[in-house]
């Protein structure tokens, strides 16, 4: 469906060019003409502004493909951490973790890695997500920040415990307060 469909309803009218006929007046040959080569002329236009924004846009991307069974980092962005790792200043956490292995390649851009049994992401990332990972690493040298239950569950009650320490004895005592 084109753009012009959506917005009106019903296909763009079709541009036929001009066949000339002894019939009709010589004004009307001049201006039909004149229309025929101005259609062309926008068409070659647009062609040429086409491939010069495809050129600039292609200027800086480099063809990126990784081998299966090669390692990778793999890149978290700051405001996606949230369910991933709890820090309190986003901008220095970091950027690249792993190496991982790739597992498989799914599509074009999307790779799968295997990711350590107890990370709660989904295992498959697009391509620019990913980099290659130079040298031989066995281990992984920038683990993921991933929270297992019992982090959470001690993060959970650490959290609880600086909450309550705000309140005074008696105010606990009376069931002032709803502890979570």
């Amino acid at each position: 469906m084109t753009p012009f469909k959506v917005v009106y309803g019903h296909d763009p009218p079709t541009l036929i060019c001009y066949q000339m006929t002894t019939m009709d007046p010589p004004n009307l040959q001049e201006m039909l003409q004149l229309w025929d080569t101005i259609l062309v002329q926008l068409k070659a236009n647009l062609n040429r502004v086409q491939q010069f924004m495809k050129k600039h846009a292609y200027q800086n991307r480099l063809p990126l493909e990784f081998q299966i069974g090669g390692m990778v980092s793999m890149k978290l962005q700051p405001y996606r951490q949230y369910s991933v790792a709890l820090r309190k200043n986003h901008k220095l956490g970091l950027h690249y973790f792993g190496p991982f292995l790739v597992l498989e390649k799914i599509g074009t851009v999307a790779y799968k890695l295997l990711l350590p049994p107890m990370e709660k992401i989904h295992p498959v990332f697009h391509i620019s997500l990913l980099k290659h990972c130079k040298g031989n690493h066995t281990t992984s040298f920038v683990p993921l920040p991933l929270l297992s239950v019992e982090q959470a569950l001690l993060q959970k009650l650490e959290f609880t415990t600086r909450h309550l320490r705000r309140f005074s004895r008696t105010d606990l005592e009376y069931g002032a307060v709803a502890i979570l």
